[in-house]
């Protein structure tokens, strides 16, 4: 009967023992409040649409046949009558044309490395920095896929590496490069300058664009004001197709339209006159235009929205058919989690923050909600209101101004 009696009590003893470690233990790992620490936070208010570019444009008539070399990048200006092209009868002489543009800047870039102008570019660890930053920009080129600028740094990287050397002391061989690249290079230009080509001139002065898509005869800005909105979505929704025989276009005008079809509930967010930022897909710099009109008829369930853009450059050029952000306006301040609103006795909606072990309350104007979250007005250096860096709290009960939490 002892023997049971002492079992019992051994049992109890070690319950006893294990419901006193789970205590100790939640009250060294539980914290019943949850805080966040209180960040700046911006949102743009946007829509996403799909358009077309509209110009003015004039096709350039491909006269002579073979191969062609420009003589403008896409969106410089040119005059009336004066050269834009030359058409050669072979296309080798294009590729040697294209060989020699090469050579030229891979001379001009070991020059400027070995030169002792070279010297004044600093230390070999601000080189080195601008090595890095070059292969850094190599990545992004690489993650993004957009490989329109991976000449420019291939070409920014050979030079640095050029300096590095040229700085460090280390032997190099750049001026037997530079004459073995200047030998060809002169070889190809004697090449070069023995196809007879033909000049091709332009038919007027404007803007020149390499590319022609089929669409200059479709839609200009004349006759885009005479379409229905229907008309001017199946434009919107038509492939593109290259057109060969044309040597290029010119562009009437720098200025230009964005046009894009979207639904009648979105309509209040377009006013003529009100300038928007528009993030084009696919080009990293946003640019600003113009609310210039709206179309509006029965033809269709949506608007179609004319947007002005006074910004014309060879990456604009060659915009036809594009998809786009627009944004109307940029949201900034404070952001916190949804569930760590509260209100205080008069009730007016806040925050409670730890300060030093004790809680207070913190005013907040909220002026974006978005999925589990807000976004308040930072009113900076205001008492009592919410600031930078405030560790708010998101969980808990029994919280009130003046409670001490250790």
């Amino acid at each position: 009967m002892k023997s049971k009696f002492l079992k019992i009590l051994a049992v109890l003893f070690a319950i006893f023992l294990i419901g006193y470690a789970a205590f100790q233990a939640r009250n060294l790992f539980y914290n019943p409040y949850r805080t966040e620490i209180a960040v700046t936070y911006s949102v743009n208010e946007s829509v996403h649409v799909n358009g077309i570019v509209v110009r003015t444009e004039t096709v350039i008539e491909d006269q002579f046949g073979g191969s062609v070399s420009y003589i403008h990048e896409d969106a410089a200006k040119v005059l009336k009558n004066k050269p834009v092209a030359y058409a050669h009868a072979s296309l080798d002489t294009v590729q040697k044309m294209e060989r020699a543009e090469e050579l030229q800047k891979e001379i001009s870039l070991l020059e400027e490395a070995s030169s002792g102008v070279s010297q004044l570019y600093g230390s070999s660890e601000f080189i080195n920095d601008q090595i890095g930053n070059s292969v850094l920009a190599y990545s992004d080129i690489i993650g993004n896929g957009d490989f329109s600028e991976f000449g420019n740094v291939k070409d920014e990287l050979l030079l640095y590496i050029n300096r590095k050397t040229s700085i460090t002391g280390e032997p190099n061989k750049f001026s037997e490069r530079i004459e073995v690249l200047k030998e060809e290079y002169e070889s190809l230009q004697n090449e070069i300058n023995s196809d007879e080509a033909n000049t091709v001139t332009s038919p007027k002065t404007g803007y020149f664009i390499s590319s022609v898509d089929g669409f200059e005869n479709i839609i200009n800005k004349e006759n885009l004001f005479e379409k229905s909105v229907s008309e001017i979505e199946d434009i919107i929704n038509t492939d593109a197709v290259a057109v060969e025989e044309k040597i290029g276009k010119i562009a009437d005008n720098y200025k230009w339209y964005y046009v894009v079809s979207v639904p009648r509930e979105d309509a209040e967010l377009f006013k003529t006159g009100k300038n928007v930022t528009v993030n084009f897909d696919g080009i990293k710099t946003p640019v600003n235009l113009e609310i210039f009109e709206i179309i509006e008829d029965d033809t269709s369930e949506n608007i179609a929205v004319v947007l002005l853009c006074k910004t014309f450059t060879a990456e604009f050029a060659s915009l036809r058919q594009i998809s786009a952000d627009i944004v109307f306006s940029t949201i900034s301040g404070l952001r916190i989690s949804a569930e760590s609103v509260r209100f205080n006795e008069n009730q007016q909606m806040g925050v409670f923050i730890l300060d030093r072990s004790e809680v207070k309350f913190r005013a907040i104007d909220i002026v974006y909600s978005g999925s589990g979250y807000h976004v308040v007005k930072w009113k900076q250096g205001t008492k009592n209101a919410l600031q930078l860096f405030d560790e708010v709290f998101v969980g808990g009960n029994d919280l009130y101004v003046g409670k001490v939490i250790d």
